[in-house]
């Protein structure tokens, strides 16, 4: 077996800490390089409204009325773009991988000539 690499476990098919990593890096950096307004809902039930300016493993700040505040990952509940996003789990992507396209074949004798 290599080092370094994680096995993933057939029974739970839970992706790796390094794939949930780069889902969420994915996301944040989105949201925080292309400044789009988010809704963060906190486990409290309490709302933040505002921009992601930076974000690490544990924790990522947010500008909201003036000010940074940062906030623990594991107090966020969810994060919630003002703008709609097709980015990590893209709809062109997901209908490709559904259903799969055959090339269409013609018979030269269905064929009508006119």
């Amino acid at each position: 077996m290599e080092q370094g690499r994680q096995k993933e476990s057939p029974e739970t098919n839970k992706p790796s800490i390094s794939q949930t990593i780069r889902i969420q890096e994915t996301f944040l950096n989105h949201l925080r390089r292309e400044k789009i307004n988010v809704v963060i809902q906190l486990f409290d039930q309490s709302i933040i409204e505002g921009l992601i300016v930076g974000f690490d493993r544990e924790s990522v700040i947010v500008s909201s009325r003036g000010t940074q505040q940062l906030l623990y990952k594991t107090s966020i509940v969810c994060i919630k773009p003002y703008e709609e996003l097709h980015l990590i789990f893209n709809e062109t992507r997901l209908a490709s991988r559904t259903g799969v396209r055959y090339p269409r074949v013609v018979s030269h004798s269905s064929v009508r000539q006119h």
